[in-house]
């Protein structure tokens, strides 16, 4: 492939991805041979297209090539950390968040692939709780803070956890997850049980989920 072909498979990717034809783009990704591709923003363009489809495998090979070109890269090596917790690839995955760590010590995402770990090795939720604490204190997210709260109410601390709820809907005012901490704090106040088992899987696959670069 010469690079005018190469050129106009690009085109056709992003103008496929703009239709949301997530499938047919990465059909058109797999004409290609990205190890002679030195662009690293490409690189982790097509990762995140592979990892849109399912194809976690080889978004982790697309983000390795994007690695290699720049080792340097916080939000590479954060991603290569979730893929490889994704492919149940722990040591690999531990890896890639002590060069995190290394890289970046002060960023707060250090905190949430932390918890990532955790949730994947079933570490108590004591300490999964503790590690959202952290990350509440460096950097209050909306999303993350509502998951503080679950972790507080399915320890039966609701007092916590409606705490957190209260403050989440004080911080944010509106937003999904917001939305879901009113649910939460409604189920505990009018006494209605908030289904751990199933929340539980339902967001511990949130927190697990590919973010775009």
């Amino acid at each position: 492939m010469d690079k005018y072909e190469y050129q106009v498979c690009l085109q056709e990717i992003d103008s496929l991805i703009q239709d949301q034809d997530y499938a047919s783009a990465a059909d058109i990704a797999d004409t290609i041979d990205w190890k002679r591709v030195k662009s690293v923003i490409t690189l982790c363009k097509i990762s995140d297209l592979y990892k849109i489809n399912g194809r976690y495998e080889d978004a982790r090979d697309l983000l390795l090539l994007a690695y290699d070109r720049n080792p340097s890269g916080r939000q590479i090596v954060s991603s290569l950390c979730t893929l490889e917790l994704k492919l149940d690839h722990y040591i690999s995955a531990l890896k890639y968040y002590n060069i995190f760590v290394q890289l970046a010590p002060r960023d707060p995402e250090r905190y949430i692939l932390q918890y990532r770990l955790y949730q994947a090795q079933n570490v108590s939720l004591a300490e999964q709780t503790e590690v959202l604490e952290t990350l509440k204190n460096a950097d209050y997210r909306e999303r993350w803070g509502y998951e503080l709260a679950y972790l507080y109410y399915r320890q039966n601390d609701f007092a916590s956890a409606i705490r957190e709820c209260d403050e989440l809907a004080a911080t944010f005012g509106d937003g999904q997850y917001v939305r879901k901490a009113g649910e939460l704090r409604a189920a505990m106040v009018g006494g209605a049980p908030a289904q751990p088992a199933a929340q539980a899987k339902e967001y511990s696959s949130q927190a697990n989920e590919a973010e775009p670069y």
